[in-house]
């Protein structure tokens, strides 16, 4: 491991952990933690805050995965196809999911592997993001096309040809990013989960909303 290769994991990992659903929230007077889902995501940001705030948080946490992971090819070449730039990638993941900077609590990490899926092969990226659409479109389950297509990361990336270094990272992303999603997951089961349209007040707090963010 070089020393170089470790700060770029540690800027990563900081990077990720910018709460930007959060600070979106709280210029509007609200703590997203404690409204709708409970996750600082952009999923529970439009459901609570509309539309462009929505897609501002989006847009931004696509940004956190996809910036540094590009940014490292960019600036070591060397790095392409081998596992320091995936590594980068899951950095951003792990300071999204347990941000430094809300006491390790923090969001699901869904957009935030679409964009680093960008940066490593964009034609993997733009397949899981089909993958979504499509799930989340016939059943309106915003949750289980997230688990899917995070899921669907690592098969994708074989399927286009990219470096098996890369394989690794990106299907421990995929088994976190449905980890956290574990209350979802629950309510899917029991038929209770939400669904695109639902006003706010029909959405139930997530279980440990303060734990999974």
């Amino acid at each position: 491991m070089s020393a170089e290769g470790l700060l770029w994991i540690a800027a990563a990992y900081f990077i990720g952990g910018i709460p930007v659903g959060y600070l979106v929230g709280k210029s509007k007077g609200i703590d997203i933690r404690q409204i709708g889902s409970g996750n600082i995501g952009a999923s529970n940001v439009l459901r609570i805050l509309g539309v462009k705030a929505g897609m501002a948080v989006w847009v931004a946490d696509v940004m956190k995965g996809f910036l540094p992971t590009w940014a490292e090819a960019q600036w070591q070449p060397e790095m392409a196809g081998r596992w320091w730039l995936a590594a980068t990638g899951t950095a951003v993941i792990m300071g999204h999911c347990f941000s430094p900077y809300l006491r390790l609590r923090g969001g699901r990490g869904v957009s935030t592997i679409l964009g680093i899926m960008l940066a490593l092969n964009w034609k993997a990226a733009v397949t899981g993001f089909g993958i979504w659409l499509v799930i989340v479109s016939i059943t309106r389950y915003i949750s289980l096309g997230s688990i899917v297509a995070s899921l669907s990361g690592a098969p994708l990336l074989v399927v286009w040809g990219s470096p098996a270094a890369y394989w690794p990272f990106v299907l421990f992303a995929g088994m976190l990013i449905t980890w956290r999603h574990t209350p979802n997951i629950r309510r899917l089961l029991a038929g209770t989960e939400s669904k695109i349209g639902q006003r706010v007040k029909e959405i139930e707090p997530t279980e440990g909303a303060q734990e999974n963010g």
